[in-house]
């Protein structure tokens, strides 16, 4: 493998054959590949590497494709030239005709740059000594300038791992409905809120496709785990899988169907046939594990004292936490998440009339990012409309329990 290694440090999260990786490109767009030893990734027109190449590396490390499907590591870039004076740009006129080369050399200067004969810097530098503007900007001016272009031309991408936070973020931007549009920024309070530690027993019912069932097992141990009451047989936990989860993780992960919450289960009274075959005996020993597995999973779910109870549902909200409130330890959290308030108005008020309630509350997330620099600090223009709402409380237990 001939990849230029940066400094590394031993406790740096490596790269593993077979994980699933969150590849960060020059335009800020983001895809989750599978790193399977021996295929080849492709970055649409930022070029194809080896996975080969890739594996044993760390996360945020940006490497740079070379036209053989090589990687070379890149030294992190920043805006470390930005000048700390008076100076600004009003006076500049950055139009079209500012730069000397047609429109003809520069889409020639791409089709070579597709096909590897010239690097990105080779065009960036083209461009800004073809501009006539250029010199007379600030030096962070100059920085913002080649940072647009390198997010055209520039063939390098950015490792990073699919933890919480990364996947929310990921899946907010291209498919916010899978999540049930939660922003990582309320993801974070949801879980504050919540109080979830390592030893913690959490109730959730989730219908994101898992990511706040997966967010609340990250916060837990050996000794915690997460019960969640879900749809249909099996259930739909697709963003779990995306986590680097080890085995023993995943099987604090418990699991029931909402027709099976007052299922009464009976011994496993099933008999083998006279000569079984293979099939029988295999099928016997499956329906056998589940048998256990759902007679296991009703006991810890009926023992009741849970530490939390999370809930972002697509049913009523009142009902899903009348359904579960009496498996909810006294002085523990209930917090429910959704898209809107509306939803959650008719629990609210449930919540604020009851006795079993503390310090009930109904909350908004909002975020804008600034860029923060020496006398150059404003928000963004472009922000999220809305980052959903929770709801959350203190459930008390009455004289009755």
């Amino acid at each position: 493998m001939e990849v230029d290694q940066p400094q590394q440090h031993s406790d740096t999260p490596r790269i593993s054959g077979g994980d699933f990786v969150l590849i960060r490109m020059p335009s800020t767009n983001t895809k989750i590949v599978c790193l399977k030893p021996g295929t080849t990734i492709s970055l649409g027109k930022f070029g194809s590497f080896k996975a080969d190449n890739l594996i044993g590396q760390t996360f945020g490390a940006t490497f740079e494709i070379q036209k053989d499907g090589k990687i070379i590591a890149q030294a992190p870039t920043a805006f470390d030239n930005a000048d700390d004076t008076e100076a600004n740009n009003k006076e500049i006129n950055d139009d079209p005709t500012s730069q000397k080369m047609t429109f003809e050399q520069i889409e020639q200067l791409k089709l070579k740059s597709i096909a590897g004969d010239v690097s990105a810097k080779e065009i960036i530098d083209s461009l800004t000594e073809n501009n006539a503007s250029f010199e007379k900007k600030t030096e962070y001016a100059k920085s913002k300038y080649i940072r647009r272009k390198e997010r055209k031309f520039l063939k390098a991408f950015t490792p990073m791992e699919t933890n919480v936070f990364n996947l929310c973020g990921y899946f907010f931007e291209v498919n916010p409905g899978k999540i049930r549009g939660i922003r990582p920024d309320t993801l974070s309070q949801l879980l504050s809120l919540a109080n979830v530690y390592s030893k913690a027993r959490v109730l959730t019912v989730d219908d994101g496709q898992g990511l706040i069932a997966g967010s609340l097992l990250s916060r837990t141990t050996s000794e915690g785990m997460v019960f969640a009451v879900h749809d249909g047989d099996v259930s739909n936990y697709d963003v779990v899988r995306y986590m680097k989860l080890s085995p023993e993780n995943k099987e604090r992960l418990r699991t029931l169907p909402w027709h099976r919450l007052n299922h009464e289960i009976a011994p496993f009274a099933e008999v083998l046939p006279e000569n079984p075959s293979e099939n029988d005996i295999s099928g016997y020993e499956r329906r056998k594990r589940g048998h256990a597995r759902l007679a296991a999973n009703l006991e810890t779910l009926r023992a009741g004292e849970f530490d939390a109870l999370v809930v972002s549902t697509n049913y009523n909200v009142m009902s899903v936490v009348k359904k579960l409130l009496p498996y909810v330890g006294g002085s523990r959290m209930v917090v429910v998440y959704s898209q809107s308030k509306e939803t959650l108005v008719e629990a609210f008020d449930w919540m604020r009339q009851s006795p079993e309630f503390l310090n009930v509350q109904m909350t908004e997330s909002w975020l804008r990012e600034y860029q923060v620099l020496p006398n150059r600090t404003h928000p963004l223009m472009m922000t999220s409309g809305g980052g959903g709402f929770l709801l959350s409380a203190i459930h008390v237990l009455s004289e009755d329990n």
